[in-house]
Formats: structure tokens, C-alpha cells, sequence
């Protein structure tokens, strides 16, 4: 597996502009024509995949970076130009790394994807215009959910700024989650990444995404403790993070989310009881592991208790509640 293919060492919020000589790099493009120095939208989009991505992804012939700059410069039949709308055309660029990074030919469906069409027509992509006096529709939604999806999410992903709506469960993603995406795309409402193959740490600058309401990661390999992070989201109504590796003590900080609605955190590897801060919620679903005799998460409010092998196995605790209830009723 390349080394570049997340390109790691993307990490700023903005693309830094440097001082090339992209006369250096014409011949970039193995069994291509060299790129002349009086195709000043070749230069150009060569000198910006170089300090959007970096000169040591884009060097290299392999990368899913190197590929989509090389098709943007001789096959995109549009011909976009970065010089005339810079931050349109990086989303046009991740969406190109994207496909080269994840085997793009072999996905369900891929209609129009690498066409002469808008990047807005493409399978999966919504655009609108982000403000009364915009002319040029921004990608805002991207659902490529259960469409064999296969391989690490490029860094690239960040410069998808204006995104609100990001789905791409149910697929083969694998490695850990770029930090550019979390710095970026702050204006997302809604990331769904669950059931993918996704390891790694939760970032911690998960909660630099403030206007997000719905996280769900389940069904992935993360491991490490829950980000105390987690409870800057104060929008948030839908915590999903059941089925991973998460270890350590549930975040009493998350008590204070006071729009969260549910919280799924069953079959992991967190102990100890479930804080008091997250039970006066009184969320409307909260799962974990609080059945048997010896729960790993005794919980006192939560909707379902469940247990892990030997038997695995869940339970209502609320059906339970009720009759306890009524009986007491009775008695009176």
C-alpha cells in the first residue's frame, strides 16, 4: 500500500500558496505530453495540487493525488480552470482523488464521475448555492452509501468545504480519518461512516464540527477512549459509536449535550458506570453494555442493556420499568 495515499501531510485549514517553479515538474505526467510554458492553466493547476495536496504526493506517479492532477490537466474534457474559481475547482480535485483512491471503476454506481458533465451531476453529489448572491452552485451533500466504496479517504476530502451532508456507509473504507476533514468542514449537519472498516483513534478535533447533529461510526475498528471533544457539539442529537474498540470510561461531559436525543455505545470496551450527567438527558435510546450480573456498564436509565459473548444478547429495560410500575399500582 503507497505511503502517500492519504496524504498525510496535508493538515492546514487553508491551502498555503508557495513560491514554484512549475516549469521544474513539465514533464510531471509520465507517457503525456510535457506540459508547455504557455499553458499557464496546466502550470496552474500543477502548482495548486502541489499546495493543496503536497510536491511529495503529487511526485509520486502512484498516488491517488498524482493521478488526479494529471487528469485534470490533459483528460478533463471541461477544462477547468483554478484561476478563475480556486475553491470550486479543489472540489473537483477531491472528488477526483476520491474516485482514483477508492478503485472508482469497480463502484455500484459511478454515472458521470470522470465525464465532461459538472462535478454536480455527478452520481452521489448535490449542489446548491450557498447564499442569495452566489453564482455558482457549491457541492453540499455527498451520499455514496453502499456503493463498494474501497480505500482510504484522502486528505483531499477536506477542501469539500461547503458539505453538510456527508454518507458513506455501508462501504470498504479502511485506514484513520484524515484531520483536514475535521478541520475544515464545518459545516457539516451529518456524518455517517458506520459500517466501513475504519480504525484509529476518534479525532479529538471532532469537536471543532459544531453544527453537526448526527455522528454515526458504528460498526468500524475504532479504538481509544471517547473524546471528551465530543460534548463541543452542542447540536448534536444522534451519537452512534456502538460495535467498535473504544475503551476507558464514558465522557460525563456528554451530559451536556442537551439536544442529544440518542446515544448507541454497546459493544465496545468501556467500563464504568454510566455517568449521571448523560442519564438526566433522559434520552429517548441509550444503549450499552448493562446486562448480567457483573454489567460493564451499570446503568440505571438506559433504554436497552445488552451483554457480549458467551451470550450475547439484549434487552428492554424500559418494557421491564413499566411493569415494575403497574405492580407497585397494584399494591397501593
Amino acid at each position: 500500500m503507497s505511503v502517500f495515499l492519504s496524504s498525510i501531510n496535508v493538515v492546514s485549514a487553508a491551502v498555503k500558496k508557495l513560491n514554484i517553479d512549475t516549469r521544474r515538474y513539465s514533464k510531471i505526467c509520465a507517457n503525456r505530453h510535457p506540459i508547455e510554458d504557455y499553458d499557464k492553466r496546466g502550470h496552474a493547476i500543477l502548482k495548486l495540487a502541489i499546495e493543496a495536496s503536497s510536491l511529495t504526493s503529487i511526485l509520486s506517479k502512484d498516488s491517488p493525488q498524482h493521478k488526479a492532477m494529471c487528469w485534470m490537466i490533459h483528460d478533463d474534457q471541461r477544462k477547468v480552470d483554478p484561476r478563475g474559481n480556486r475553491a470550486k475547482f479543489l472540489e473537483r480535485y477531491a472528488l477526483v482523488t476520491l474516485y482514483s483512491n477508492t478503485k472508482g471503476p469497480g463502484w455500484t454506481r459511478s454515472d458521470n464521475w470522470l465525464g465532461k458533465e459538472d462535478e454536480c451531476t455527478w452520481y452521489g453529489i448535490t449542489c446548491t448555492r450557498t447564499s442569495p448572491v452566489s453564482l455558482k452552485k457549491r457541492i453540499t451533500t455527498i451520499d455514496l452509501s453502499f456503493n463498494k466504496v474501497d480505500g482510504i479517504l484522502p486528505a483531499e476530502v477536506g477542501y469539500l468545504t461547503e458539505v453538510t451532508d456527508l454518507d458513506l456507509n455501508g462501504n470498504s473504507l479502511q485506514g484513520v480519518l484524515p484531520s483536514l476533514m475535521f478541520v475544515n468542514l464545518k459545516k457539516l449537519r451529518r456524518l455517517n461512516l458506520h459500517m466501513n472498516d475504519l480504525f484509529g483513534a476518534i479525532p479529538t478535533n471532532v469537536g471543532n464540527l459544531k453544527n453537526l447533529k448526527e455522528l454515526t461510526l458504528f460498526g468500524n475498528f475504532f479504538f481509544g477512549k471517547i473524546p471528551e471533544t465530543i460534548s463541543n457539539l452542542k447540536k448534536l442529537e444522534n451519537l452512534d459509536l456502538y460495535a467498535n474498540n473504544l475503551t476507558g470510561r464514558i465522557p460525563a461531559s456528554i451530559g451536556t449535550l442537551k439536544k442529544l436525543k440518542e446515544f448507541y455505545v454497546n459493544d465496545n470496551e468501556v467500563a464504568g458506570r454510566m455517568p449521571k450527567e448523560v442519564c438526566a438527558l433522559k434520552l429517548q435510546h441509550l444503549i450499552s453494555d448493562c446486562l448480567g450480573a457483573r454489567p460493564e456498564v451499570p446503568c440505571d436509565c438506559c433504554s436497552v442493556c445488552c451483554q457480549g459473548l458467551p451470550d450475547p444478547k439484549c434487552r428492554s429495560m424500559r418494557a421491564g420499568k413499566a411493569t415494575q410500575k403497574k405492580k407497585k399500582k397494584a399494591k397501593k
